[in-house]
């Protein structure tokens, strides 16, 4: 896939961000390291307290990408691939415009909650990936991830077996964020992250399950707010017609008998699961970002993924790659179980 590549000596990274951010409206977006951990930040002017790797996930950075249309700005990214491909995404559907954007997924070899306060964890990508081979200490939606190495979006950095790190390029922006870098085109080494075989599961689909999970729901709509994909401005679910208030509430209750509260929660879960299905990179943030620990990932990564197979499809591997249901093909499901 990579055209090109090149080892990043010491220094070579941050060396060559800064020469990119000292032309006018340049930005990198990325990691910062600080008193209260490692952080998302726009970087203007100078990369300093730029770190690659974030073993902490709180919200998919590509959220903010949703916000930032200044035309004539230039910014490469640097976030995890789970980010990149929610921003490949977004760019299918017409949410964030990638001209001045060059996409640089960073391997990952997993992250823990944000929530959790684990003591002594490794700052460089081997010391992760050597902390992260028991599984059992990543976040589930880690365990599970279709995609942990730099290979989508426009470049990659990816952590070679003996734990150099490589600039890998896969488009002519690619390119680009190459040339920033000194050194020559070499030929890439054997990598530390081989190619994504996490099994798949334990995901759930049984409604007594379903019911009984969800349960505790708040309906504070968190899932929804920090999903990369969940983008309309409208939501039918700030209406009545879904989830009434008021006299249309009392006139439900009065209409239909006693019911549960709040009202909706197993809708309002359902349309989301359905509205970002094909799109949905299984990131977790909705699970991150849920104050009642409900499993948010094993059911939407368990949805998204049994609809994505089915239609041949992965969310944000490739730019030119259709959305399903932005296509038709008269044959496309003749092999899906009823």
């Amino acid at each position: 896939m990579q055209t090109q590549a090149k080892e990043i000596k010491e220094g070579a990274l941050e060396k060559g961000l800064n020469r990119f951010l000292g032309d006018e409206g340049c930005l990198v977006f990325g990691f910062e390291g600080g008193p209260v951990g490692v952080r998302h930040r726009i970087f203007k002017g100078a990369i300093d307290g730029h770190v690659l790797f974030n073993p902490y996930f709180d919200v998919n950075g590509a959220l903010y990408l949703r916000r930032l249309f200044s035309k004539g700005a230039k910014i490469i990214l640097m976030l995890r691939p789970c980010e990149i491909r929610s921003y490949v995404e977004l760019v299918k559907l017409t949410q964030v415009e990638p001209e001045g954007i060059i996409a640089v997924s960073v391997d990952c070899p997993g992250t823990v909650s944000s929530k959790e306060k684990v003591a002594d964890l490794p700052a460089d990508g081997p010391g992760l990936a050597a902390y992260f081979k028991a599984e059992d200490k990543m976040r589930p939606a880690c365990r599970t991830c279709r995609e942990r190495r730099g290979v989508v979006g426009d470049a990659g950095v990816r952590i070679a077996a003996d734990g150099s790190l490589w600039a890998c390029s896969y488009t002519e922006k690619g390119d680009a964020f190459l040339g920033l870098i000194e050194g020559d085109p070499a030929a890439v080494p054997g990598m530390l992250l081989g190619e994504s075989g996490a099994p798949k599961g334990p995901f759930h689909t049984d409604m007594a399950a379903f019911a009984k999970d969800f349960a505790p729901c708040i309906m504070c709509k968190n899932c929804r707010d920090v999903c990369p994909v969940c983008y309309c401005i409208d939501c039918l679910f700030n209406g009545d017609e879904y989830l009434p208030k008021g006299d249309a509430l009392l006139n439900k209750v009065l209409r239909t008998g006693q019911g549960a509260m709040p009202q909706g929660r197993e809708v309002f879960h359902l349309v989301r699961m359905f509205h970002v299905s094909q799109s949905c990179v299984g990131c977790g943030a909705c699970e991150e970002a849920c104050p009642q620990s409900i499993p948010l990932a094993a059911y939407f990564k368990g949805i998204s993924e049994r609809l994505q197979e089915m239609f041949g499809y992965m969310s944000g591997r490739n730019a030119d790659e259709a959305i399903p249901y932005l296509t038709f093909q008269e044959d496309e499901l003749h092999d899906a179980e009823d």
